[in-house]
Parts: structure tokens; sequence; C-alpha cells
């Protein structure tokens, strides 16, 4: 019996043993798998992998983005004050969370200097009130908005008590003078109106008093708002003291038979009031010189329904409004709102221009020269007055922290002062502008552009300038029936200087074959749109996107180039039936009354180029043969697309914009900033790649499954030993 115990505790306690090895080994392969995958998990979040499977690329940065943040010096902090509501649209759900992805993927590329947050701020009072405060606090906006505090504080502190203080002394003093009569009735004393008006200004001060109090504890105080109330309140009362004065010695003047002391209280209202007067009058003029508050424009643009996007750095704020995110791209059908599929989300490109203004003070100025004509930048506002030429490019050059300019040199001999003063200015040179015409198409009387106005831009270009020179075909002046070529201005600077020879005489023409040595013109037979890109960060970018350049004139460079010059050809293109250089252009508008036309004899074949950039030492320059690729009617041209949710607007020449604020990038040596954002033409979040999804649905199903049966395969295997 006793060896039967033993052996049925032996057997227990090897049953027990076995029971605790399978356990533990279990234990470990349960731990195991929850290591590797949140060890693959980890490995995933600090490389940042994951995959864009949208057409227009919203779920994931563009390089030039990516660089940009990953090299923050910087701490930026991005939130979202989309607003979130029971009562909200149907659409604003879409719109708050492609927001949300947005600043997601901003934080995912450099956690170490951005963070994200959401305030909804209907709801999120307090985090909204330390938003506000930590505006305040900016060296941005703190020395401005402590010039609008301290003279709330001296109202609060000072004049208000001083004001207040004159008042009721004025009228314990006419209280203590009695209410005797003059002329039999005391509404005839001369004391009874200004005690009236005395009084109802104790009224006034003490409201004015309570509400300056209550707004300036605010949530969002109305600074602005304050202080004009406050210069209006000096206005009024230095005014009202300056009538008691002129009224009481008038009176007093007048009124021999008063009692000698309301005739000495009078006439010394004047003096009495001095003091008042004046510090009131110090303070108003002192509040009159204050800078309208960029702070109070930011609060603005963070209103509770605004949808807006704040961009903080440690000194600095700035705000992505909802309007420029989220842009029109067709009109809603019938009298129904605008929603979200009839917008575009430009996002990544405008929240990353918004961090490169916050986080790079020093800025570049491009200087645009020109020689007479309409201003570039502003205009249109009546019937007859033409639009500006680069209204547009100018505000996307200003998103890519630039400071724009323009030089007429017709008005002005040296280029513009700009305060402050720019790192570096870069010129883009316009071709000069004819004169214009008299009232009866009589010659100009004006002076044409001269040797004096090209040696003023090469002067200000200097030698170890940068410049962006616009070339092309231009028109010269008409001639009754014919149509000669424009010579160009600074032709001779760029083959001497930069060994870059732009033949002005000949027009690059793109036809359609239509029989062997016949052809037919298309609606625009002098826009160019197929080009060879060379190998160079300025047209990296723009390669890939729709590209127009009308009116070109081709380029030939030198070889070798001029001594310590290197030269890019940018743009070239290539050789084609239909395409060639035509030299005398009035032949073929001869020819266009016909069907067709044939190529006239002597015309060059190609390929052309038709953009190329130089270096020097420290001198850059690019040029484009194009005078009008930049211009906002043709950069920024939009057009009609069918997509399965109906018509759209897209950028017909999404290239033109990339190609000219690359060069300008280049020009500036910060290639990093390059082709900075993605503009989106449509908000529809399409599916790229049906492989990608599946290859995502493989791994969520099977991957992860075949995991857990291989350590559970590794369990049964050490279950055998």
């Amino acid at each position: 019996m006793a060896v039967e115990r033993k052996n049925a505790s032996t057997a227990s306690e090897t049953s027990a043993g076995r029971r605790l090895r399978v356990g533990t080994n279990v234990a470990i392969s349960i731990i195991l798998v929850v290591a590797i995958i949140v060890v693959a998990q980890v490995i995933g979040f600090k490389m940042h992998a994951r995959a864009d499977m949208t057409s227009s690329g919203v779920n994931s940065l563009s390089e030039a983005t990516e660089n940009l943040v990953r090299n923050l010096e910087q701490d930026v902090r991005l939130t979202s004050l989309y607003f979130e509501t029971d009562r909200e649209e149907e659409d604003q759900p879409r719109y708050r969370q492609a927001a949300r992805d947005l600043l997601e993927l901003y934080e995912a590329t450099n956690r170490s200097n951005v963070t994200a947050q959401w305030i909804n701020p209907l709801k999120d009072h307090q985090e909204f009130k330390a938003l506000v405060k930590r505006l305040e606090d900016k060296k941005a906006f703190a020395e401005e908005l402590d010039a609008y505090k301290e003279g709330i504080k001296r109202y609060q502190d000072e004049l208000s008590e001083q004001m207040a203080g004159l008042v009721e002394s004025e009228l314990s003093e006419i209280a203590a003078l009695g209410s005797e009569t003059f002329g039999g009735q005391r509404a005839q004393s001369p004391l009874a109106p200004i005690e009236i008006r005395l009084n109802e200004w104790s009224a006034v001060l003490s409201k004015t008093h309570e509400r300056v109090n209550t707004l300036a504890e605010a949530e969002m105080p109305q600074y602005t708002g304050l202080i004009a109330e406050l210069k209006d309140l000096y206005r009024q009362f230095a005014k009202l003291l300056g009538n008691i004065g002129d009224f009481g010695e008038e009176q007093g003047a007048r009124s021999a038979g008063l009692d000698p002391q309301k005739l000495e209280f009078l006439k010394g209202a004047r003096e009495r009031y001095s003091q008042v007067k004046e510090a009131i009058e110090a303070e108003q003029k002192r509040l009159d010189e204050l800078e309208p508050l960029e702070f109070e424009k930011v609060m603005d643009e963070l209103a509770p329904t605004s949808n807006a996007i704040l961009v903080e750095t440690g000194e600095d704020a700035r705000v992505v409004d909802f309007s420029t995110v989220w842009p029109p791209v067709r009109q809603a059908p019938g009298a129904r709102q605008m929603g979200f599929e009839d917008r575009a989300f430009k996002g990544e490109e405008k929240l990353t221009a918004a961090i490169l203004r916050a986080t790079h003070k020093q800025q570049t100025a491009v200087v645009f020269a020109r020689y007479g004509g309409p201003p570039l930048f502003f205009g249109g506002f009546m019937p007859n007055q033409p639009r500006p030429l680069y209204a547009a490019m100018k505000e996307q050059l200003e998103d890519a922290n630039f400071i724009v300019e323009e030089w007429d040199l017709k008005t002005q001999d040296s280029p513009p002062q700009i305060d402050p003063a720019p790192t570096r200015t870069i010129y883009v040179v316009l071709k000069p502008s004819p004169p214009e015409p008299g009232p009866m198409g009589q010659p100009s009387r004006e002076p044409p552009f001269g040797e004096k106005e090209r040696q003023a831009i090469l002067k200000a270009i200097g030698e170890n300038g940068r410049a962006m020179f616009l070339a092309g075909w231009v028109p010269g002046s008409p001639v009754p029936g014919l149509l000669m070529p424009s010579p160009y201005e600074y032709g001779d600077y760029l083959k001497e200087t930069w060994g870059v020879d732009v033949d002005a005489n000949t027009l690059l023409i793109q036809a359609i074959s239509i029989a062997p040595g016949r052809y037919a013109f298309s609606r625009d037979p002098v826009s160019m749109n197929k080009f060879e890109p060379a190998s160079h960060p300025i047209v990296s970018g723009a390669a890939s996107m729709l590209l127009r350049l009308p009116s070109c004139a081709p380029f030939e460079l030198a070889e070798p180039p001029p001594e310590g010059v290197t030269l890019w050809p940018l743009l070239s293109i290539p050789a084609a039936d239909g395409l060639w250089g035509a030299q005398d252009v009035q032949k073929y508008i001869e020819q266009a009354v016909g069907d067709s036309v044939t190529k006239v004899e002597g015309d060059l074949e190609g390929p052309f180029v038709v953009a190329a950039a130089a270096e020097k030492g420290d001198a850059k320059m690019v040029v484009v043969s194009s005078q009008q690729f930049a211009i906002d009617d043709i950069a920024f041209a939009r057009e009609f697309a069918l997509r399965p949710e109906g018509l759209t607007l897209r950028s017909r020449n999404p290239g033109n914009v990339a190609l000219f604020i690359n060069s300008l990038h280049w020009l500036n040596d910060n290639t990093e900033f390059m082709n900075i954002g993605r503009p989106i033409d449509a908000a529809v979040l399409n599916i790229e790649q049906e492989s990608t999804v599946t290859a995502v649905k493989a791994i969520t199903i099977a991957v992860w499954p075949a995991l857990a049966l291989c350590c559970g395969g590794v369990v049964w295997w050490v279950r055998r030993r």
C-alpha cells in the first residue's frame, strides 16, 4: 500500500510538473506573439511605414514637405479648430476627419518637434482659453499687445478715477453752493446745465468702467474695440470739459448779479479741469499712435465656427483658414449648398506654407522688374481697368515665404526699398512694354526702353546676383499687313555673360499632320506642352505635371559656355513631325486662310531648348523662353474634368507654377523647399491601386494568424520533446 501511495504520489507530481511546463510554454508563446506584434508595430511607428491608397495622395506627404518637417529646428504645434456640434451639417465630420488625418501625418513625420492637437471651440472652453493665453505670450504678439494692455491699465488704474473724481467733486461743489435761483427759476441758473451734464457723465463713466473691466477679462478680449471705446471716451470727455470751461467764462462775464461763490465756480472751471484734460488728451494721442493689432486678426480667423488650423512656434503663429484649405472646384447643382464633393483639399499645400513662414523668419525678396505697362499685382477694380497679371502668383510666392515687390523702371531708377531688409533679392526680369500710342493711334511721345534702363537692371542684379529672365517670341509694333518679331532687349547680356543665345526672331509652332507635308493648326499652335526635362532639381517636380509654355523662342547654348559658367538646359522640346521654328510668321498667317499649311523652307527643325539655368561663382541665372507662362491666366488656369461625381474644375497647367517657384528656390539656394505641398484638384479619395488594398488585407487576415500558428507549432514541438 505504501508503494502504491508512493507511485500515485510520484505520478501526481509528474502530472503536475507536466502541466506546469505546458502552461509555462503556452504563457511564453503568448508573450512571444504579443512581443513580436508590439515590436513590429513599434518599428512601423518609428519608421513611419504607411501606404497611401488614394489617387489624390492625401494620405501621404510630399517628399519636400517631409524634408521640411523632419529638419525642423524648433517645436511646432498644429491645432485643428474644426468644430463639432449636434446640429452640424452632414459634411462637417468629413472636413474634420480630413484635417485630423492631415495633422496626424505631420506629427508622425517628426514626433520630436511636431505636436498635433484637436480643440472643439464650441465646447473645449478651457483648452481654447489656454490657446488664447499662449498666443498672447508669443513674441510676435506680446509687444503689440503690451501697448494695448498698458493703455487699458492706465485707464483702469489712473484715468478712470481721475475723470470720475473730477465729476463727483464738481457735483459736490454745485450741491454745496445751494439751489438759489437766478431770475426766479432754478432751471435758469447757469449752474443747472452744468449739473445736468455732469450727472449724465457720472452714469456714463460708471458704466464704461464696468464694461471695460468685463471685456478686458473676457475669454477673447477685443483689445481694438476697447481702445477705440477709450479713445472716443477721452475725446468726448475732453470736449465736455472744454465746453464747460467756455460756458463758465461766458456766463461768469454776463452774470454780474450772481452769487460771488457761484461766479467764482464758473470762472475757475477751466483751470480746475486743466490737469485732467491735459492727461486724457495726452493719452488719446498715445492711443492714436498704436498700430493695428495682428493678434486680433489672428483671433478673428479663429472664430468658433471658422474651421481653422493654427500653426504655432515658440514665437509666432499662423492661421490656415477653411476657404484656402477647401477651395471650390465646381458649383453646387441647383440650389444645393456647396458641399464636400464640390471642394478641393489643399491641406498640405497651405499647412506646409504656414509652417515654412512661421519657422523661417529670414525672407528673400522677389522683385518683378518691368518697364511700363499696368501694375502687376493690383487692378481690375474698374470696368475698363485691366486685371493684374501676377496677383495669384504673388500670393503663391508669399505662401512660399518670399517678399514680393515690383519695380517700374519707367518711373523709378533704382529698386524699391524693402523694410525690413531681405536676406537676398531675386529679380524676375520682364520684357519692357512698348510706349503706349496716342489716343488717336499716333506714335507715342514717351521715350522707349533704352540703355539707361537696361544698365539700371544689370547694376541692381550685380556680379553675384540672382535673376530669372522671361524671354520668348513677342510681336513688335504692328505694321499694316505685316507682323514682325520684337528684339529681346537682354539678349546680348544673356549671350555674352551666360552663353544663352535667345533666337527672338523664331517662333515655335506645333501643328497636326493631316497629310504628307500638309498640316492643320490646332486651337493654340504656339503653346508648347511636350518637353524632355533635364536632370536638374528645378524641373524634377514640374516635369511630372502638366506644363505649357506659350510663344517660345528657341535657345542656343554655348559650347563651351563662357569662362567660369556652368550651364544646364532645363527643358527641351524633342524633334517631331509638325513641330518647327518659324522664322517668318507672316507667311503662316497668309496660309492660315486655307484648310492647311505647309512648312516654309528654311524653318528650323528640333530639338529646341526653351529653358536653361546657369551658375558662375555665387551668381545664378534662369531663363525661360515664354513671356507669359507665369501670368495668372495661364499658370492658374482651370478646366473642367469629368469625374464619377460629376464635372469638376482642375488646374490646367500646374507645372507652370512649379517651374516658376522651383526656379526661385534654386536661385535662393533652397532646393529643399522645391515642390513643397501637393496641390489636389478634387476632394474625392479614390483607391489608386487595388493591389495595395489586397496586400493590406492579406497582412491583416493571413499574416498575423499565420504568425500565431507558427508560435503554436513551436509550442507543439516543445511539448513533443
